[in-house]
């Protein structure tokens, strides 16, 4: 039945049966009247595929190949150009395995544009070797590429050795999982830098959170109009707060720290085991850096974690700031493990007096505000 027909003779559509569309829903069109009603469905399940009828595609045999290759190959690899050759031929059996685009000339573009496609076992073992003959770009894009979220036992303690300091921000920030010694390595990375070059490089992450914040405090600038841009203010405004927090006060080493304790993996067990091993120096400075956090929690207790500013703002500092959950769990550790030491040592009595008074604020305004959250949740269960 054609469009026509349907609404000249509706009531024909009506008794067409369910083999025409038209007959499943006519239009009515006499005011008032109601449509009949639709035709009763079946509720049976479909019938089963049988197994015979799919199979998965079988895997190629040329991609496991390379990649065996490439793992037995990078154990005896020992120049820089070896490296480049191994992997540039990888990347090609793997592109054209997958029938991907073929990837970019320089090694730390392709291993960006192969990342959701690189195996992570492959991709700890390249990492290992990178480290060991100081090739460091490509061991930035695979931290960057979120592609060693289990690194290696000695990558850490490597870049610390060599005083890559942003490499272990990189490595930090991306880690599921990180070890007593990892953190002990990173921890004495950052509160006992040795040399220029380590603090230079600690100087470059600052100036990068600086100019994150500077793009979000721009980004609060501009007028627009719309609920796209409201959003985008809102953002912007968070972030722009948490990376002032993050940046204002903090030394250049301090900053580094944020990667540390802004992890949710770190255990408290795992610290304590790492923070156990600080000499008095590292100690008092850690201590007071943790103090620090606990005083911009206090003056900005309207901060919130912005998740958003990375994906929306481009700005990946956003979900490295420390919680101040996370600041207060870690600065318990370090009350627990080297509480004689910091009381008896007068140079920081003074610090730690100032922690009190504010932990005690901060506590006295949590218990406070306890009845008021209860009576909150209370009532929204009554809804």
């Amino acid at each position: 039945m054609t469009l026509l027909a349907a609404i000249i003779n509706p009531t024909t559509g009506a008794v067409a049966g369910p083999g025409t569309g038209a007959g499943s829903h006519p239009i009515v069109l006499t005011p008032g009247a109601a449509p009949p009603p639709p035709p009763p469905t079946s509720s049976a399940f479909p019938n089963p595929i049988p197994p015979s009828a799919w199979s998965l595609a079988p895997s190629d045999p040329a991609l496991t190949n390379a990649a065996s290759f490439l793992t037995a190959s990078l154990v005896s690899c020992s120049s820089i150009p070896r490296l480049h050759t191994l992997l540039a031929s990888f990347f090609a059996t793997l592109s054209q395995s997958l029938s991907l685009p073929l990837p970019p000339p320089a090694l730390p573009a392709a291993i960006r544009a192969l990342a959701p496609y690189f195996p992570a076992a492959i991709a700890s073992a390249v990492a290992s070797k990178a480290a060991s003959l100081g090739e460091y770009d490509v061991l930035l894009a695979l931290a960057e590429s979120r592609l060693l979220p289990h690194p290696p036992a000695d990558l850490i303690s490597s870049l610390s050795d060599a005083d890559c300091a942003d490499l272990v921000c990189a490595v930090l920030r991306q880690a599921a999982d990180v070890r007593s010694s990892e953190i002990l390595a990173a921890l004495r990375c950052f509160l006992s830098p040795v040399s220029e070059k380590a603090y230079d490089a600690m100087v470059a992450v600052k100036g990068r959170w600086k100019d994150a914040a500077v793009l979000a405090v721009d980004r609060c600038r501009e007028k627009g109009a719309g609920k796209k841009k409201k959003e985008v203010d809102a953002v912007a405004r968070r972030a722009a707060m948490l990376l002032m927090m993050g940046h204002d006060g903090f030394t250049s080493p301090e900053v580094c720290l944020h990667y540390l304790f802004a992890s949710g993996n770190v255990d408290a067990v795992v610290l304590g085991a790492a923070v156990a091993e600080l000499d008095g120096g590292e100690v008092v400075r850690l201590m007071r850096y943790l103090s620090k956090w606990i005083a911009k929690y206090r003056k900005f207790s309207e901060a919130l974690a912005c998740p958003e500013g990375v994906g929306m703002l481009g700005l990946e500092q956003c979900d490295s700031v420390p919680s101040f959950g996370a600041v207060a769990r870690a600065l318990g550790v370090v009350l627990d493990n080297h509480f004689s030491h910091l009381v008896l040592n007068a140079d920081v009595r003074e610090d730690l007096r100032a922690v009190e008074v504010m932990v005690r604020e901060l506590a006295a305004e949590a218990e406070s505000s306890g009845l008021i959250l209860d009576l909150v949740c209370r009532l929204q269960q009554d809804k």
